[in-house]
């Protein structure tokens, strides 16, 4: 019997986490597939202990503690260093003296901490989090993938700061995917070797989930029609363009799932708009079920640069659960030639929203995208070019 393959990914949210992003699921299609899943994420530090009420970063600390927790599922396992710093976009954080060697305050020491969960050899060294560029000297693997999901200097705090990063983790990974088709000028910009579109997809299963039982808890108090947003709540939501469309359809329930970096100010929106925060990902389903539409208010005016590259994984969880999706255009969404309604300005969103609310629509169309768009598709394009590889 030949040895179980070992891959080591290093990412940037917890495996956990309630934003399940693309390398999450991968990780579960390689544990699907016979891997031994190793899934290191962003560390915690002493800063986060201003955050402690939150319950992630409370979580966060626990799986530092107690590394690595094994998901009883997929036996994926999950691990969060605990060091002095950490790179971030904020002052002094963001210099390069941190961000290139951040890795010597890790508690016991990198080196350290590799050999005792035994881990400084790997089949595949899979780099999605930069702060992880240290990987590619300290752990022995056969195969490295870099995967590219955004403009990594496109963030508040970190223009002009992470291209050098990304360049030198490009020009040494044996393969860099990306997951959006407006990412191949970034992507080809860093000189990577060989570089494929992987795109994102979706858990096409999890979404067709029936709920024969009644709405959700976090639903109990909310009237009907609802529509909903699911993800990060960042500078990318277009919070103003939300809060007028509340205003003008007073009727509709603006239903808001997944943390919020600051951009409500709770006083300053109507009463119909309900922020009702993160929520387990295996949950979703079941908010998903009581809704009308899905909503994708990206800001593409303020944010083009950074939205250009986003391929939206909401889009195709949406329309798994049979919703039509009202986003804001922009090209990669065109890309997708996808069933979503896509609008140019307010006008537009208000009345997409009204028809998907007063009347029916045919969810076959939205779930047989989905269905054509899954992660399993975008598991086996990326094994394959895997295998090709000299």
């Amino acid at each position: 019997m030949s040895p179980q393959p070992s891959i080591l990914m290093a990412c940037i949210q917890p495996y956990w986490s309630c934003l399940q992003l693309g390398s999450q699921h991968l990780a579960r299609q390689f544990a699907a597939n016979g891997y031994d899943v190793h899934y290191f994420s962003a560390p915690v530090t002493p800063l986060h202990l201003a955050k402690i009420k939150s319950a992630e970063v409370r979580k966060r600390y626990q799986n530092a503690l107690h590394s690595p927790w094994t998901d009883p599922v997929t036996s994926i396992k999950s691990y969060i260093p605990f060091s002095l710093i950490a790179p971030d976009g904020l002052p002094v954080l963001k210099e390069n003296a941190v961000t290139m060697n951040w890795q010597k305050t890790i508690i016991p020491g990198p080196v350290r901490y590799l050999k005792k969960h035994r881990l400084n050899k790997a089949d595949i060294l899979y780099i999605d989090n930069l702060s992880y560029h240290f990987l590619l000297d300290m752990v022995r693997y056969d195969k490295c993938v870099f995967r590219i999901m955004d403009r990594h200097d496109g963030f508040p705090g970190w223009r002009g700061k992470t291209k050098a990063m990304a360049k030198k983790i490009a020009e040494c990974a044996d393969l860099t995917i990306y997951s959006a088709r407006g990412l191949k000028d970034y992507t080809e910009s860093l000189t990577p070797g060989k570089f494929v579109f992987i795109p994102n997809g979706v858990d096409f299963e999890l979404f067709q989930r029936k709920f024969h039982t009644k709405r959700h808890c976090r639903l109990e108090s909310i009237p009907d029609p609802i529509v909903i947003y699911t993800g990060s709540i960042d500078s990318r939501f277009n919070t103003e363009l939300v809060v007028r469309a509340a205003r003008r359809l007073p009727a509709v329930s603006f239903v808001c799932i997944g943390p919020d970096s600051g951009s409500w100010v709770s006083s300053s929106h109507p009463p119909n708009i309900y922020l009702c925060g993160p929520l387990d990902h295996n949950e979703i389903p079941h908010i998903m079920s009581s809704a009308r539409a899905g909503i994708i208010p990206f800001n593409v005016a303020q944010d083009n640069d950074l939205i250009s590259g986003i391929r939206p994984l909401k889009l195709l969880e949406y329309m798994a659960a049979g919703l039509p999706v009202i986003c804001s255009r922009w090209a990669e969404v065109e890309l997708m030639n996808s069933p979503a309604w896509l609008y140019d300005d307010e006008k537009e969103f208000i009345r997409l929203i009204q028809v998907a609310t007063n009347s029916d629509h045919d969810p076959e169309v939205y779930v047989d995208f989905a269905r054509q768009n899954t992660w399993q598709i975008s598991f086996t394009r990326l094994r394959k070019e895997l295998k090709n590889l000299v």
